[in-house]
């Protein structure tokens, strides 16, 4: 009877555990279509307005005889355009670049971190072959999202001036590896985070839930040398 019970209560906690998983799973699928859909409005919408904002102060600043008193706040308007203009491009990249869907993942990949270099002073180097070709489009989120939140964790946690990306694919699976010189992780602390004895930082805890939903792997290696997060999908359906 006993056994009987334990097996009926581990049969309902697996089938909990799958629903959660389904439900994460889709969560995440939910969050990067309302990503690009921001992203979207944002180029098309707020973006346009400011165009239009812009050509008309643009207009008005070469107006002939433009008395000093209005040339001056209309030079300035033009400027905070400008530099609204570029923010709200920024942010729209940043949420979806429009080079994931339209060039792959290796174009913008190299798109982000020229300018997660640029921003951070830390050096990347990004590592792929030539013929680095296009993956479903659902991977490649997947991968982008990988890199951009691992770049980040380099930037906030490791203390190191340079990281490496290295991106390899073949018939059967992609791999990434994210690496830095920094700090390194406890080993006490990543032992715990292994073994589920240790909550995740939220960073780390959506990479690997990313990666796993595509029935992927993700691991951590961490010593006095720095970080590396390797990361394998598999391809074939």
């Amino acid at each position: 009877m006993l056994r009987q019970t334990q097996s009926e209560m581990e049969a309902i906690i697996d089938d909990r555990t799958e629903q959660l998983r389904q439900l994460s799973a889709r969560l995440i699928s939910l969050q990067d279509e309302e990503r690009r859909r921001i992203a979207r409005e944002l180029h098309d919408s707020a973006g346009q307005y400011l165009a239009a904002i812009e050509m008309n102060l643009s207009g008005l600043k070469q107006t002939p005889h433009l008395e000093e008193s209005l040339a001056r706040p209309i030079s300035d308007s033009l400027d905070l355009a400008n530099l609204c203009t570029a923010e709200i491009r920024t942010i729209s990249y940043l949420l979806h670049p429009p080079l994931l869907d339209e060039m792959g993942l290796a174009s913008a990949l190299g798109w982000y971190v020229e300018g997660f270099s640029e921003r951070s002073g830390i050096r990347v180097d990004l590592d792929y072959a030539k013929d680095f070709g296009r993956l479903p489009r659902e991977i490649e989120t997947v991968l982008f999202r990988v890199v951009q939140q691992g770049l980040a964790n380099i930037h906030r946690h490791s203390g190191s001036h340079v990281a490496k990306i290295r991106m390899e694919t073949d018939a059967e699976s992609v791999r990434v590896e994210i690496c830095d010189e920094g700090r390194g992780i406890d080993p006490e602390i990543l032992k715990g985070m292994e073994a589920g004895r240790r909550l995740m930082g939220v960073g780390i805890a959506g990479m690997r839930e990313r990666v796993r939903v595509m029935g992927g792997r993700f691991s951590i290696r961490s010593g006095r040398e720095g970080t590396t997060i390797d990361v394998t999908l598999p391809l074939a359906e």
